[in-house]
């Protein structure tokens, strides 16, 4: 190879980065608060999905096999470890009777053992490429990345607590779906 031939390499490298990166660039679907009566407000969810999602309805978010996210900020000091992992474990159970199963639901929770959650903090639940990677960013900045557990199926089982036929709040659901 020689020099002069370099930077022309390094331009169409970076060209074919940025047009992968643009073909998965996301969009906010939709945003909401999950309430509980008397408790208030426990988290702030985010619906990141492509531009080709932006106004499709549940069903179509939880068949696309395209990237996608959840972005969670826990609002309330309430939320621990354990509780976050009893009410997603409730939430997979909901998913289950509406269809959505899949075999990675221990593992995915499973993967929270060693997390400490404070309010503040934020789990980011990001499907691409035929997994579910998740990440846990302090309020500091902080960003632990967890686990990347392979399947569609999670990511439908996940995505189904809060836009499956039985959601874990229908107001949650709405808002994560309003028309944009």
């Amino acid at each position: 190879m020689t020099l002069h031939r370099l930077p022309a390499i390094a331009i169409a490298t970076l060209a074919l980065v940025l047009a992968a990166t643009a073909s998965e660039s996301l969009v906010v679907r939709g945003s909401g608060i999950r309430t509980k009566p008397i408790l208030g407000a426990l988290y702030e969810l985010t619906l990141y999905v492509p531009e080709s999602l932006q106004a499709a309805d549940g069903p179509a978010i939880l068949g696309a096999d395209q990237p996608m996210a959840f972005h969670l900020t826990l609002k309330s000091s309430l939320i621990t470890r354990k509780r976050f992992v009893e009410t997603t474990t409730e939430g997979f159970a909901k998913a289950a009777a509406s269809g959505y199963t899949s075999p990675n639901t221990p593992a995915f929770l499973d993967q929270f053992a060693n997390t400490e959650f404070k309010k503040g903090d934020t789990v980011i639940m990001r499907y691409a490429d035929g997994a579910l990677t998740t990440l846990y960013r302090t309020a500091g900045g902080t960003e632990t990345p967890l686990a990347t557990i392979p399947g569609l199926d999670l990511k439908q089982a996940l995505f189904a607590i809060w836009l499956g036929a039985t959601p874990a709040q229908e107001s949650l659901k709405t808002s994560l779906l309003a028309t944009p």
